[in-house]
């Protein structure tokens, strides 16, 4: 098991989970260059679509389970935290919310930057993780 990776993951998995609470509190929708879905932010994050604030669960999910399958030599664990934390990032950055398009709480705020910080960690340890397997080989 790799342990930047998983520390990346779980980052991901508590910004995702506090996310989650922000946004339904907080009636923050996702919407992706200025898309919405239809119904209730609750709705959307429960059948896996995130919110402004929250990334997809199935995000966190698998780079949980790719972090725990990781080990030395492997590189399909570290691309898929690698492509997670690149989608996180992108995702963030295509918020309305992200760019104050949308009005803001502190608490929405700390949710961005906390995304862009786990998307990032993700990033560097899938791509530290690929280089080190290429390494081994």
């Amino acid at each position: 098991m790799d342990l930047p990776m998983l520390a990346a993951s779980a980052l991901f998995s508590v910004t995702a989970a506090y996310g989650a609470v922000v946004g339904v509190r907080e009636d923050v929708p996702g919407e992706p260059l200025g898309w919405r879905p239809p119904g209730k932010v609750s709705t959307h994050e429960i059948v896996g679509l995130g919110s402004g604030t929250m990334a997809p669960w199935p995000m966190p999910v698998a780079a949980v389970i790719a972090a725990l399958r990781s080990h030395p030599g492997a590189t399909l664990p570290a691309q898929v935290c690698l492509g997670i934390g690149s989608v996180c990032l992108v995702g963030t950055v295509v918020e309305p919310v992200t760019w104050g398009r949308r009005s803001a709480s502190g608490a929405t705020t700390v949710t961005t930057a906390l995304h862009l910080l786990s998307g990032a960690a993700l990033v560097l340890a899938g791509r530290r993780a690929i280089i080190q397997s290429r390494r081994l080989s």
